[in-house]
């Protein structure tokens, strides 16, 4: 009962995931809020972002077959892995920019993203987040050498 407990706490990013109205947004900003506190004090640092993927691929695959569902909407672990992989390296000041591009990919997977789809379980409840915020990150790298 509190394996269960815990998968639904962190697969939901502390239940975020459960909101009626876009839950992966939702999660998202629960994941640039949590971001926002964590470097206070710490840094979004490689090992994290690896340590957080791993540990996320996990708690979304336990999810899935706890809810029974491919890739149910209220999972948003793999938001939260894929904005702290946009933001990374990123100031401060860079992350609502990252924000939005993440959420972008996200929602519209363009190819390549859209073609990780096919994988089940957790890496492919992660995979699609993980380009996506890669994607954001580099994108917005490009733009901010350009401006």
């Amino acid at each position: 009962m509190l394996k269960k407990r815990m998968i639904n706490l962190l697969a939901t990013g502390f239940y975020t995931g459960l909101s009626p109205i876009a839950p992966g947004t939702v999660g998202t900003i629960a994941a640039l809020i949590f971001a926002l506190v964590w470097i206070q004090k710490y840094t979004i640092s490689f090992a994290f972002i690896l340590i957080f993927v791993c540990g996320g691929t996990l708690i979304s695959q336990w999810a899935e077959e706890l809810y029974g569902v491919k890739d149910a909407s209220q999972i948003v672990i793999d938001e939260w892995a894929g904005f702290f992989i946009a933001v990374f390296g990123l100031g401060v000041d860079k992350f609502l920019l990252a924000f939005i591009l993440f959420r972008i990919f996200d929602i519209f997977k363009p190819p390549p993203i859209r073609n990780l789809q096919k994988f089940h379980g957790g890496i492919g409840i992660m995979l699609d987040d993980i380009l996506a915020g890669l994607m954001a990150n580099i994108l917005l790298r490009v733009a901010l050498n350009f401006f």
